[in-house]
């Protein structure tokens, strides 16, 4: 008798631990998803490079490392070219959420956020009035070029605002083989 009082508290404790991790792993993943990421992907880290044609033919570069996104000559929400902007990732609790922890004086500095988005995307949003610098949902594909397989950064930002589809490249030559017009988002 003793002994099925035991079993029987051994299958109820089994089977209520067994239950209670299960019930418990999906709030934590939940919550995970809905934070920034402390730093930027391994696949995205690296010089990245686009070739395009507005009011003359240029390169705009992106570099990114562990925690910085150091975008070159892009154009700010006015039109207007600017040669280069280095932003500092900052952990944020959701992209509505980003200013949280920041005091007026740390929010002048450039910061960016970046989020883990359907898909195996990477969201990134730089912070301040108009930031259009490095704006995007980011992912690694590959391209083949002259017979190998290149990796490639595509921007895929379609919001309400902006429609941006750019493919950036490992070099200064692949940017301007598969975009040779300089056509703006091809």
């Amino acid at each position: 008798m003793r002994v099925n009082h035991i079993l029987g508290a051994l299958l109820v404790a089994t089977t209520i631990g067994i239950g209670g991790t299960t019930l418990s792993a999906p709030t934590t993943a939940q919550a995970k998803a809905k934070s920034s990421l402390t730093t930027f992907p391994k696949n995205m880290r690296g010089t990245w490079y686009h070739y395009e044609e507005n009011k003359g033919y240029y390169y705009k570069s992106m570099k990114f490392s562990a925690k910085k996104l150091t975008v070159k000559n892009y154009f700010d929400a006015y039109g207007r070219k600017k040669s280069k902007r280095v932003m500092t990732l900052h952990a944020a609790k959701s992209s509505l959420n980003y200013r949280q922890g920041l005091s007026n004086k740390k929010f002048k500095q450039h910061l960016v956020s970046a989020f883990a988005a359907n898909g195996s995307y990477t969201q990134v949003t730089p912070y301040g009035f108009l930031a259009t610098d490095g704006l995007g949902k980011y992912k690694v594909i590959h391209k083949t070029y002259k017979g190998k397989s290149v990796k490639v950064l595509y921007n895929n930002l379609n919001d309400d605002h902006f429609k941006v589809k750019d493919h950036f490249y490992q070099t200064k030559a692949q940017a301007k083989y598969f975009n040779p017009v300089g056509a703006l988002h091809k």
